[in-house]
């Protein structure tokens, strides 16, 4: 890499031959550099020569200014400068020694590089728009939960300040990822787009293309009805019920399990029996629940908790349930 003195190059200040030698003297001053660096500050030659800001800028810009040639890494050619004033010198040169700069560009290659940079995000504009497309023409909300649908017709209804809003007083504080999970979920189908801050990735806007606001009535949520099945073991009289998840569960007043049930046929639980009751988690989080009358096995104290049985009957309960557990046939 070039050293200072090659990147800032043809350094001079011109001065009019109109002013006075005081005059000359005070430009002279404001202009001399030491390493690239200005020596004098403005604050210090206003106090030693007892004149004021405007008096000094006046002077300055219409008595001097101060040429330069700036070295481009890129092109590998000088670009002339001339400013009227320190801080614009400064600001030129500041350029290849900020700490995220590696090297100095000049005008005509930050434009080149604009040129190119615009070319691709018009490309990539494109290819987006083109499956945002393809995406209402293939009916992509039908690859999502009912939730999501939810979310999606809603952010075709309201800005993201309103959006953010409602969820967050929907589902509360506790809860909110599941309203940025669905925009995510949303996004993969190419029908939002969503801007996120660039410090925390956090979503701070969404966007779609107009044609969907077209298809909006064509989002339609599914009337799913959870279902729940019973079966009746003849010799046991064991009761088996599975209890179902409740997809719609997104508020922490809705039950956690829910859904429908039908008998196919008469189902007695008798008065003053105690039963066994016991429940296993399975697969998607459902839930299956059994009941089986304790005089249907072998007689026990009349006992209403497991663990206040014998310990030799504890263990026959516990192995009855357990192998029950691995054999639920739902």
């Amino acid at each position: 890499m070039k050293n200072q003195n090659e990147i800032i190059a043809n350094i001079q200040h011109q001065i009019s031959e109109e002013c006075s030698k005081n005059e000359k003297e005070i430009i002279q001053l404001y202009w001399k550099l030491k390493d690239n660096e200005f020596v004098n500050s403005p604050r210090s030659i206003k106090k030693e020569y007892n004149i004021t800001q405007s008096q000094l800028i006046q002077l300055i810009s219409k008595y001097s200014s101060l040429s330069f040639s700036m070295f481009c890494e890129n092109c590998k050619s000088y670009e002339n400068h001339e400013v009227k004033n320190q801080t614009k010198f400064i600001n030129t040169v500041r350029g290849y020694r900020n700490k995220y700069s590696n090297f100095y560009k000049c005008n005509y290659c930050k434009g080149e590089e604009e040129k190119f940079e615009h070319e691709e995000q018009r490309k990539k504009y494109i290819e987006l728009n083109i499956k945002f497309n393809k995406a209402i023409e293939n009916k992509n909300w039908e690859n999502l939960s009912n939730f999501d649908k939810i979310v999606l017709k809603r952010a075709l209804e309201m800005n993201f300040s309103q959006l953010q809003k409602y969820y967050l007083n929907k589902l509360g504080q506790s809860n909110y990822d599941t309203f940025t999970s669905a925009l995510v979920n949303i996004e993969k189908q190419y029908l939002l787009l969503l801007k996120r801050n660039s410090l925390n990735n956090s979503i701070i806007n969404h966007g779609y293309i107009d044609p969907l606001l077209e298809h909006k009535d064509e989002i339609k949520i599914k009337e799913k009805k959870p279902q729940s099945s019973v079966s009746i073991d003849k010799e046991t009289n064991t009761i088996k019920l599975k209890l179902t998840i409740n997809e719609f569960q997104k508020h922490p007043d809705s039950p956690l399990y829910a859904g429908l049930v039908k008998f196919k046929e008469k189902i007695v639980i008798e008065p003053d029996v105690e039963y066994i009751f016991g429940h296993w988690k399975r697969s998607n989080n459902n839930l299956y629940l059994t009941l089986t009358p304790l005089e249907n096995m072998d007689k026990l104290p009349s006992q209403k908790r497991i663990s206040n049985l014998p310990i030799s009957m504890q263990k026959g309960v516990t192995d009855f349930l357990k192998n029950m557990g691995q054999n639920l046939d739902f």
